[in-house]
Formats: structure tokens, C-alpha cells, sequence
């Protein structure tokens, strides 16, 4: 996907539908080559204006009698720029290093920053923060830095400031590959994805991303592996489960990634995961102990003692995680460093599928499954204390953004 492309992209899902893109004759071949998935996505009118230099756009600007947002091409935008700048309003400003600048003007203010392109043709326009320094459009523009911006992202448990890059030359593009990567990454994980399928997941969403296969068709294929490990626990196919389990999990961290990648989302399909993926571990915890007790669940048994308290105490888990967020606006597990590190080992899916899978392997599921109850408890048991203690603790601020967060 091409940088103007993904400006498309972002500015779409913000709810823009009119782009007017200028291109230079060297940039034209790759600017206008466009996914076959874009007017698929997005209904939005597009039109390419080929000019010599950036200082003949003022013919095309001087004709706007409207707001606009203003770009530039070769610049790489966090997503949460461009929506600062829609919330905020026309007459404004975030500006960046490199001298990297995205506005949001007026028609007022598009009529400045045309006179300034006009009066500077005959020299090196240069960059657009640049434009309107120093002239009445531009002496009134609200201005912010990325590091102005809150740096906390809460669909992503990640603290990571906003970035604005200028893509240079072809060196920077590794840097940036890893740069997009981590913003689509969740913060706090646990230890097994952020050392064992991280670097994995990273190389299978970068060959997808240059596929057409649409992140939904990984997202079904993710839960179809989640559910289609329940009956092979329950029939004693631990190895299998196990697999099946864990082709769930891999796609279920590459759907999500590719998905924001390519700014192909969906929030339907989002919210249908969510409810269909959610009670997945509490079912293998059911499938475990029906297959370790031979289907008598509904005895005393100590096989049904242990699922049914690790399906309560994995229930209770979910109740408490779910009230601190509707509290205190982010998840328990990143509250402070402290839970954050706790998250790395909680009895969470992919730290239990891995006690699962040891078991299976060396023969001792019984002792495995009575660990993963323990642990779940266990688990329940710190969460709910650390809710009581923040909601007693009247020097903590619900507010608070000082988690350091992402993966490199």
C-alpha cells in the first residue's frame, strides 16, 4: 500500500469522502497504483492532478471555498493525528520532526496557504508547516506536536506517541515496517506472545498483507480452530486439541494486525469475535475435566471439583477485568507496571493452552489441569485484590497513563 493510499484509508475511516491527490510525473506511476479492495471499502471520490512542483498547487487551492485537510505525500501519519485534527476543528496544526506537518484549515485558511504557494513559485516551496509560518492564515493556526497527544491507545493496552515520518529513502523502510507493526501490537501481552509468536506473527501478516485475503476470512478460521479444539479435548485427543488450539490463537493474533495494516476493518465482524471467542477457554476447561472424569461432571468427583472452579474462577476473572475497565478506563492487566508484569504469567489463554500442551506431551493432563485450576484461581484472586485496593486507594487516578507499553 502506497502512503497516499493509507492517508486514503485513515482519512475514510474518519469519515472523509473527498480527496483531490496532486502528483509529480516521478510520483505518478506509484501514487496512482491503488489496492483493488479500496472502492470496496470506501466510497470516496478520488481525483489526480498532475503538476510540476508543489508551488503550482496554489491554481487548484485557490478554487476551494471549503475546509480541507491538507497533506502531505511522502509522509507516514499516525492514524491518531489525522482524527486530532478532525476533532479539533479547521485552523489547526500538528507539525513533527523532519519538518512534517498535517493541517486542518478553513476555507480562509486555504485561501493563505495558496497566496503563499503562489508567492514562493519561483523558489523551493519546501514543507507545508513551512508554508504559512509567519503569514495571517498562519499566525492564528491551534498547533500541537505528536507528544501533545495522549500516547495511550486503549484498544491496544499500548503507550506509544503518535508518529509523523518523511519517507526519504528506501533504508527507512525496514525501520517503518517495524514501527507500523508495533502500533498494531498490543501492549501488555503475556510471556508467550511476547516471546514466542511475536517475531512469527510479524513475518506471517507481512506476506498477507500483500495478499487480497481479507482479515475476516482469518478471523472465521481463528474461531473455527478455537471451537473445533473443544471436541477433541473432550474425546481425550489432547495433541490434536492442542494443535487446533494453537492454529486458533497464531490467526487470531494475525487477523487483528493484518486488519489494521491495511486499515481493513471491521467492526461487525470485531464484536462477533469478541462474543464467540470469549467463553473459548472456559469450554476447554469444560471439555478437559469431561474428558478427565469419563463425562461425570455433575459429581463430586475431584476431576468435576476442578473444572467447575476453574470455569467459575475464569468466569469471576472475566466479571472483575470487565469492571475495573467500565471504572477506570483501561484494563486491569495494565493498570501500573506491576500488573502488566503479572499479565505476562495470569492464567490467561495463552499461558494456559501452554500448560494444556505440556501436559498432553508428557502424559500428565491430570496434573496439568489441576495446575491450570490453581492458577486460575490464583489469577481471579490478584485481580480482585488489585480492584480493591485501587478503588480504596484514594491517591490513585483512574486517569493515569504512565504504563510504558509496546514491543519492538
Amino acid at each position: 500500500m502506497t502512503l497516499v493510499e493509507r492517508q486514503i484509508r485513515e482519512m475514510a475511516l474518519n469519515g472523509a469522502r473527498r480527496f483531490r491527490i496532486w502528483i509529480s510525473p516521478r510520483t505518478a506511476a506509484l501514487a496512482e497504483r491503488l489496492r483493488p479492495d479500496l472502492d470496496r471499502l470506501y466510497q470516496v471520490e478520488r481525483s489526480f492532478t498532475m503538476v510540476a512542483g508543489a508551488s503550482l498547487n496554489y491554481h487548484d487551492l485557490a478554487q476551494v471555498r471549503e475546509e480541507a485537510v491538507v497533506l502531505e505525500g511522502d509522509v507516514l501519519y499516525d492514524d491518531r493525528i489525522l482524527t486530532h485534527l478532525l476533532l479539533e476543528g479547521p485552523g489547526c496544526v500538528v507539525k513533527g520532526g523532519q519538518e512534517t506537518s498535517a493541517l486542518y484549515l478553513d476555507a480562509a485558511g486555504i485561501a493563505g496557504l495558496a497566496t503563499r504557494l503562489r508567492d514562493r513559485e519561483s523558489s523551493t516551496p519546501g514543507p507545508l508547516g513551512e508554508i504559512l509560518e509567519g503569514s495571517p492564515a498562519g499566525s492564528g493556526l491551534r498547533a500541537w506536536t505528536p507528544g501533545d497527544l495522549d500516547s495511550y491507545v486503549p484498544s491496544l493496552r499500548l503507550t506509544m506517541e503518535p508518529y509523523m515520518v518523511r519517507v526519504a529513502a528506501a533504508g527507512q523502510l525496514r525501520r517503518l515496517d517495524r514501527l507500523m507493526y508495533r502500533r498494531t501490537f498490543k501492549g501488555a501481552i503475556d510471556a508467550v506472545a511476547r516471546y514466542g509468536y511475536y517475531y512469527p506473527v510479524r513475518w506471517l501478516t507481512r506476506q498477507l498483507s500483500r495478499t487480497s485475503l481479507a482479515p475476516n476470512v482469518v478471523t472465521v478460521l481463528s474461531l473455527l480452530c478455537i471451537w473445533a479444539a473443544i471436541p477433541c479435548f473432550a474425546n481425550g485427543l489432547l495433541g490434536a486439541g492442542a494443535l487446533v488450539a494453537w492454529a486458533g490463537v497464531i490467526l487470531d493474533s494475525v487477523d487483528g494486525k493484518l486488519a489494521r495494516l491495511r486499515l481493513h476493518l471491521s467492526a461487525r465482524m470485531g464484536a462477533l469475535e469478541h462474543v464467540l471467542a470469549a467463553p473459548g477457554l472456559g469450554l476447554w476447561y469444560i471439555a478437559w475435566g469431561w474428558h478427565l472424569s469419563a463425562g461425570e461432571l455433575l459429581g463430586v468427583e475431584a476431576e468435576a471439583v476442578l473444572t467447575w472452579t476453574a470455569v467459575a474462577a475464569f468466569a469471576l476473572d472475566k466479571v472483575v477485568s470487565g469492571g475495573f475497565r467500565m471504572c477506570y478506563g483501561r484494563e486491569i492487566f495494565d493498570y501500573r507496571p506491576l500488573d502488566a508484569v503479572f499479565h505476562l504469567f495470569a492464567a490467561r489463554r495463552n499461558v494456559t493452552l501452554l500448560i494444556m500442551t505440556a501436559g498432553a506431551a508428557s502424559g500428565r493432563e491430570r496434573e496439568a489441569f489441576q495446575a491450570i485450576a490453581a492458577w486460575t484461581l490464583a489469577t481471579l484472586l490478584f485481580h480482585a485484590s488489585r480492584f480493591a485496593w485501587v478503588a480504596a486507594s484514594a491517591r490513585i487516578k483512574p486517569s493515569s497513563r504512565i504504563m510504558p507499553g509496546g514491543q519492538e
